[in-house]
């Protein structure tokens, strides 16, 4: 029976599309033949920043500052200025906190049956127990501060400003008296939300500040109090808003600004729950944020005493904050060549334009997001990692309780954290992952009767227990790889410091405690004697074939055991711990020989399911199944080319389902893991072609602005980085995924997962060169590849050959040196001249249609001479006709000599591979088949126009030599 994907509904579950509704629209004209606004006179660009000339009528294209702990957005227009207060703890109760995972246990080995014997609708339902599954506590914002200034009725050149070096905010118009201006920043330094007002020179600030609670989606249940008190001086005042939960959690949580005003004559009175600022010259709003278990807390005035203590200096206080900011930001960069007029345009402008041309990729918003996602990373990561909207949010509504999804989103948002180097950022995610370590010891234990860990599929940053499952749509407790999921960004960092104190306390002893529970969770096998997954859940998907999520051995699963017990080998052997008969390295070692191998299903596809009967439902935004390709490194070309093969052509035959950014996105970094650039820009244009970026540079997670999302927004620079960078312990490779579209940039600040930092990748397709500046922590050899060829390769460092072929090299690097490394690359337009004949291949009578003969012709300047060379993952081409589009072929795969070559439509067969393989004389390659292994060939040594090129086995005949020229 073919059911619904249920699953679809649980993530559209708290939905609110209001969120899109309230958006300001942009312009819905094509932007070709505009003229960009120009920056007003009063602004000063930053130097990686953005800005808009339109005031945002709604907080989701607000602008955004964050410490990582409290969020700010700042929207409206001068005459009803608006900034959402967000504290990264503030979730509403609803009784779940102190749940404990129902004891099940029992019921595991009847559920396994009802599973084995194919009944899995009742394996779900008895295993679940009659558990109703229950939701994490809701992110909920504080409130709205609210400055009216209805005088304020003539605004010109008005612009809004986030400088991302520093997390400054700067609202700015004029009228004839001259500027006045608005900073805001979320100092690091203080832990205060700093608001400065600045009138025009002559002028006075007079508003009124407010705080409004009715923002969308309230519940009635939480009471609220506002008290608005001023000094008698007049020289500030005190506005305090408290909110009172429900039982069943926290007690309540407030905030309290202190408003001082500056300048003869000016001051602050309160009026009822208003204050009232008049005749300033200068106004400056300090606010802190809090939450409480008790009253007694509350009442203790912590916040009031932290702000009267607080220095009234808005310098002071930037000074401060901005040099712990600008060091974790401006640690990596990304430069795509965009122009300078093109840096300049508002984000309205770039959106527009991008909106007008969904065909595209717009590169200069690509590389101001890349800038926006770094920025909106380390404001959102601190005290805990990014929820679903970062750290911010102006609805109690929140889809899906605006939570840490952990089954793809969480993880997604920190794909750059390590490799960009933000480990300090990445702090509140190993934070929330270590302190949930016990939670997830209750999950084994009542779940399965087991040691070890099982973690949640989502968590609101309080407690980690298993919860959210049922018996119906949504086996969660059926997802046993979830935890080696969770823990590899931690494997990450270590990889990247050789933070060895941190592996030896922390990440070592949870990675050898995870294989405990395979040990005791994998006690059943199959007819082979291979270990079989059961339960097993392929996150958010059920097989086509059954219609039941709870199914058994999902491929990801498999793979997730596969990498806990060789980490918690490699870490023990590190550490010197469980070595010796009988202890875990041997017993971890046995248990990885019994796991069971991935299916290829009929499609040719990696399966989703490694279990006769479970065909795989290909429409679904999820890809658990490519975990192996992302984030591990199980499948690489160098160790399981067949395994990449049978990836790509799962990926191939995905479905999109609702273009969903995290689908895109987690398809993207596994592309980039395959080395398919085209794949990778796919799917950020499903992204960027479909309207998800709002006006502040945050995304939606689905289409047309639907749901305030931060997916997109945080993993985008993650997605670029490992198109440009790729590294495991040993190995590092430049431009694996590179898009044709970015042709030419630099990036700068990438961490290798072995200890090397590259200060910059420079890399320019049309020169055909690449230079990498790179340091390493450690002495060490490691294998350095590009697979856009290696034509030629210049650096002080020694430099040997490598068995991968000619795309690769074995380069030694010393501890502390810096080495550059600049390389020829294979990248076209060329043509193909042959060393014997001096003509050039040629593709006969310019023809455009599949089987069209290769033939050598006089070089005449036609596009069908010329040839572009794709990459493929295993340093062989693809040599694409630049007239016909189609690649030289051997036609029906024959293996035998003395077949004639055509050209035929890309199919990205290995009858289309082409090794590069350098001959005797310099600049000039055999090039050899992939599938036949038999060399591209001048028939019978021809001088003639017109002659065949067939396959030919290797004589060593200059007929076989072929020079690309670049043109």
């Amino acid at each position: 029976m073919s059911l619904p994907d249920l699953p679809l509904d649980r993530r559209r579950f708290l939905t609110t599309a209001a969120l899109a509704a309230g958006a300001a629209a942009l312009p819905g004209l094509v932007f070709a033949g505009r003229a960009a606004a120009a920056v007003p006179p009063q602004v000063t660009l930053p130097d990686r920043g953005i800005w808009d000339n339109a005031t945002a009528s709604a907080w989701t294209d607000g602008f955004l500052s964050g410490n990582g702990e409290y969020g700010a957005v700042y929207y409206g227009a001068p005459t009803l200025e608006k900034m959402i207060l967000n504290h990264h703890r503030f979730v509403l109760p609803n009784g779940t906190r102190n749940v404990m995972p129902p004891v099940l246990s029992g019921k595991l080995e009847a559920a396994r049956d009802q599973a084995l014997a194919g009944d899995y609708s009742g394996a779900s339902t008895t295993f679940a127990g009659g558990w109703s599954l229950r939701w994490t506590q809701t992110f909920h914002p504080g409130y709205e501060l609210q400055l009216s200034t209805p005088g304020m009725t003539t605004v010109n050149d008005f612009a809004r400003v986030t400088d991302f070096r520093t997390g400054e905010i700067t609202h700015t118009w004029t009228d004839r008296y001259g500027t006045w201006k608005r900073h805001v920043f979320v100092s690091r330094a203080d832990q205060v939300i700093v608001h400065e007002l600045l009138p025009a020179t002559g002028r006075t600030v007079d508003t009124t500040i407010s705080v409004n609670t009715a923002l969308t989606g309230v519940p009635t249940r939480v009471s609220f109090s506002t008290t608005a008190t001023a000094t008698v001086a007049g020289g500030d005042g005190y506005l305090n808003l408290r909110g009172t939960y429900p039982s069943g959690g926290a007690y309540g949580y407030e905030g309290v600004t202190r408003v001082v005003v500056s300048g003869s004559g000016s001051s602050v009175t309160a009026d009822g729950q208003t204050l009232v600022v008049a005749k300033a010259t200068r106004v400056l709003l300090l606010t802190k944020l809090g939450r409480y278990e008790t009253s007694t807390d509350w009442n203790s005035r912590p916040l009031q005493t932290a702000l009267a203590a607080l220095t009234a200096d808005y310098a002071t206080l930037l000074g401060r904050h901005a040099p712990k900011h600008q060091a974790m930001y401006d640690r990596s960069s990304i430069d795509l060549n965009v122009s300078a007029a093109d840096r300049r345009l508002a984000t309205g402008e770039l959106i527009a334009r991008q909106n007008s041309n969904a065909s595209a990729v717009d590169v200069a918003l690509l590389e101001r997001m890349y800038d926006s996602g770094r920025y909106l990373f380390i404001s959102s990561s601190g005290v805990l990692p990014p929820r679903l909207t970062g750290i911010w949010t102006g609805t109690w509504n929140g889809s899906w309780a605006d939570d840490f999804t952990t089954d793809a989103n969480v993880n997604l948002q920190v794909a750059g954290g390590n490799i960009l180097d933000l480990t300090d950022a990445m702090q509140g995610y190993f934070d929330l992952i270590l302190g949930q370590l016990a939670h997830w010891r209750d999950n084994a234990t009542n779940l399965y009767g087991a040691r070890g860990f099982l973690a949640p599929s989502r968590t609101d940053g309080e407690y980690g227990h298993m919860l959210h499952f049922n018996n119906t749509s949504f086996p969660g407790e059926a997802w046993t790889g979830g935890a080696d999921w969770l823990l590899y960004p931690l494997l990450e960092y270590y990889q990247v410091t050789g933070d060895s104190a941190f592996l030896k306390n922390k990440l070592g002893p949870a990675l050898m405690e995870l294989a405990l529970f395979y040990e005791d969770f994998l006690t059943r096998t199959d007819s082979n004697g291979k270990a079989v997954f059961v339960p097993s859940f392929s996150m958010e998907n059920s097989p086509l074939s059954t219609g039941q999520a709870f199914s058994i051995n999902a491929t990801g699963d498999i793979m997730a055991g596969r990498h806990a017990l060789q980490a918690a080998i490699d870490a023990a052997d590190t550490l010197g711990l469980e070595q010796g008969s009988g202890q875990g390295v041997q017993r971890w070692t046995t248990l990885l020989g019994k796991l069971p191998d991935y299916t290829v299903n009929s499609d040719g596809a990696l399966a989703e399911w490694s279990w006769p009967g479970l065909t795989d439902r290909y429409n679904h935004r999820h890809v658990q199944h490519l975990y192996g390709a992302w984030p591990l490194h199980e499948i690489n070309p160098e160790e399981e080319p067949d395994l990449v093969k049978y990836a790509a052509k799962a990926l191939d035959k995905r479905g999109d389902q609702n273009y969903s950014a995290h689908g895109s996105l987690h398809r993207a970094l596994a592309r980039a893991r395959l080395k398919d650039g085209p794949g990778v820009y796919g799917n950020l244009l499903k992204i960027y072609g479909r309207n998800m970026v709002w006006r502040s540079l945050m995304t939606s997670h689905n289409p047309n602005l639907d749901i305030y999302n931060c997916d997109a927004a945080n993993a985008i620079p993650g997605v670029l980085g490992e198109a440009l960078v790729y590294s495991r312990p040993g190995v590092l490779e430049i431009l694996p995924a590179l898009p044709d579209q970015l042709g030419k940039g630099t990036i700068k600040g990438v961490r290798g997962r072995n200890r090397i930092t590259i200060q910059s990748l420079t890399w320019d397709t049309t020169a055909r060169t690449a230079t990498v500046k790179l340091t390493s922590d450690i002495d060490q050899n490691i294998t350095f590849i590009c697979r856009r060829g290696i034509t030629s390769i210049n650096t002080g460092a020694t430099v040997t050959t490598s068995s991968l072929g000619n795309h690769a090299r074995r380069v030694s690097l010393t501890a502390g040196t810096s080495t550059t490394i600049t390389i020829g690359l294979l990248t076209g337009p060329f043509k193909l001249a042959n060393r014997k004949s001096g003509k050039v291949m040629d593709v006969s009578g310019s023809s455009t249609s599949d089987g069209a003969p290769v033939i050598q012709y006089t070089w005449s300047g036609g596009a069908n001479q010329q040839w572009k060379l794709l990459p493929d993952h295993d340093g062989s081409f693809r040599l694409s006709n630049v007239n016909s589009g189609k690649v030289l072929d051997v036609p029906g795969g024959s293996t035998s000599a003395g077949t004639a070559l055509d050209q035929w439509s890309d199919t990205n067969g290995t009858i289309q591979w082409w090794k590069l393989v350098p001959a005797a004389t310099s600049g000039y390659y055999r090039l050899v088949n992939v599938r036949s292994g038999l060399c591209a060939d001048v028939q019978s040594g021809s001088t003639a126009d017109g002659a065949k090129v067939i396959q030919w086995p290797a004589n060593g005949g200059s007929n076989q030599e072929w020079q690309p020229v670049g043109l």
